[in-house]
């Protein structure tokens, strides 16, 4: 009998300009993710005044993003989680976006 896979995780990524993870949806989601039992990680991430992807994209390796991630982004943390699906080539990726007007997310399940 094979072991169960992993739970989901999802991690949150706000945006720049000095966007914390407390800003914006993100804490809604993270209770909504984490009641229906998702591990959810929604924390502040360095350079958080202007996003760099030298700094967020080895920070969102750190933090575990697998093929069982699901990576919500807001703003400019949308732009990270598909800059984070595209250097990762070797998983692909449902991808999920939206932008409207000064709102944009993007939703990426990453996969093997």
């Amino acid at each position: 009998m094979s072991a169960p896979p992993p739970p989901l995780k999802a991690i949150l990524i706000h945006g720049n300009g000095g966007c914390t993870a407390a800003d914006a949806w993100l804490p809604w989601v993270e209770r909504e993710l984490a009641a229906l039992g998702l591990a959810v990680i929604n924390q502040t991430f360095p350079d958080n005044i202007r996003a760099r992807a030298s700094s967020w994209l080895p920070h969102l390796a750190s933090l575990g993003a697998d093929e069982r991630t699901i990576l919500v982004g807001h703003s400019s943390g949308a732009v990270a989680a598909m800059r984070y699906a595209e250097t990762n080539a070797d998983r692909k990726s449902t991808r999920l976006n939206s932008s409207h007007g000064y709102i944009s997310y993007a939703v990426f399940c990453l996969k093997k």
